[in-house]
């Protein structure tokens, strides 16, 4: 059962927009890459990309890296903080929707979005539209 005590109202012009920032994320790690390439050789280079871990490695060494690669961390930072804030705000607004048809569904592997989907016709319309707009970005 979801904690709607800790939900808030969010809009769906917020979730659109930062949709549209969350779905740049593969642009932004393709730049931060690229931007700390010395970096992550130097110092990373036994860490096995994924989960974050090449960022775990870069943020233990942040006094060492580059300008480039700093600003470029900061960058990855504000596609994170986004992503947050739209889970969040997505939360918020389905959070009817999500204990009616979601109750049992656990988090992760787009499977609270998957489930959704399958109820849209019955969703609230705020929470249908993000469901919509999030089921578009995902699939391109």
């Amino acid at each position: 059962m979801l904690n709607t005590s800790l939900l808030k109202n969010g809009s769906v012009a917020a979730i659109s927009l930062s949709f549209a920032v969350l779905t740049s994320a593969p642009v932004a790690s393709q730049g931060f890459l690229e931007a700390c390439e010395k970096e992550i050789v130097e110092y990373c280079s036994a860490v096995e990309p994924g989960n974050g871990r090449l960022v775990s490695c870069l943020y233990a060494h942040e006094t060492k890296v580059s300008d480039k690669c700093g600003d470029s961390f900061d960058d990855i930072a504000d596609v994170i903080d986004n992503m947050f804030f739209t889970i969040g705000s997505a939360l918020a607004i389905c959070a009817v929707d999500l204990e009616q048809y979601c109750a049992g569904t656990q988090f992760g592997q787009r499977r609270l979005i998957s489930c959704l989907a399958k109820a849209e016709g019955d969703l609230q319309p705020e929470c249908g539209k993000i469901v919509t707009e999030l089921s578009k970005g995902l699939a391109d």
